[in-house]
């Protein structure tokens, strides 16, 4: 596929939905090929994190990013816009560690970034080709890649005792379906699990708006999307974190129950081999 980028800076204020720290976001074109950077802008040096280039770092229900010190956290989101609309190069700036929830899902984001538009580029950016199984077992979590002429996921879910986290949703990728069925998913959580994130200082910028509360077969405080919202999410989480390598992917990817530390687990998989 062709490199792309976006036509016009795009700028995004919110609170982040772990810290609850308000951050500002500039999505700012890059035509010279160096592929999509996260740019600290709040740190001395302003440091880059260059995707395809990280040290993926182990955090509790978020992908975070490294380069040294430097640290960008809660990028899935984001990052399966990105990979939703085929940017590959873009300078995303931030004042602040944690990329902002907005409304929970990666809708936000690829409207922003539909609205600034998008530029193809004269350059190709070469796709990564699973041409064998690439399987991860993390515990009852399991991802997989399989040679695939396209990109497709299939995510089963299961939340023994909570009807609405579970189930199994096949998605096979293009731009126009992505914005449609997975783009509008909001995060969410199981009630348990969300008491328990709260007394741990997590979630402080969570609310009924932009994270789904599921007790048994109801949605806390909200309506839901789609009747399967939760696992359509996971759906748009496991793109978000294989994003992170910057380039497309050629597979069909299978998961089970997996997170975001199985899908890092796959993403190193896919290009150390």
């Amino acid at each position: 596929m062709q490199a792309r980028t976006v036509k016009h800076t795009i700028e995004l204020h919110g609170a982040g939905l772990h810290s609850g720290q308000l951050v500002r976001v500039r999505i700012k074109p890059n035509a010279e090929g160096r592929g999509i950077r996260f740019v600290r802008g709040d740190l001395p040096g302003a440091p880059a994190i260059l995707s395809g280039d990280i040290c993926h770092v182990g955090a509790p229900l978020r992908t975070v990013l490294r380069n040294g010190a430097a640290e960008v956290h809660t990028v899935e989101h984001l990052l399966s816009a990105l990979a939703g609309l085929g940017v590959t190069d873009c300078e995303i700036e931030m004042d602040g560690e944690e990329v902002p929830g907005l409304d929970g899902s990666a809708l936000c984001f690829a409207d922003a970034i539909r609205s600034a538009g998008i530029v193809v580029l004269a350059r190709d950016v070469a796709p990564i080709v699973v041409r064998e199984r690439v399987a991860i077992q993390d515990g009852p979590a399991s991802i997989e890649a399989l040679p695939y002429d396209g990109f497709k996921v299939s995510y089963t879910l299961d939340y023994p005792g909570h009807a609405l986290a579970q189930g199994t949703f096949e998605f096979e990728f293009s731009e126009a379906d992505y914005l449609r069925e997975i783009a509008p998913a909001r995060t969410f959580a199981i009630r348990p699990e969300a008491e328990k994130m709260r007394a741990a200082g997590m979630g402080k910028g969570a609310s009924a708006q932009n994270t789904v509360i599921i007790d048994g077969d109801k949605a806390v405080g909200t309506t839901l999307r789609f009747d399967n919202e939760p696992v359509r999410h996971k759906i748009l989480d496991v793109i978000g974190d294989l994003y992170v390598l910057g380039r497309p992917i050629r597979a069909h990817v299978i998961a089970k129950y997996s997170g975001h530390r199985a899908n890092r687990m796959l993403a190193h998989r896919l290009v150390t081999g």
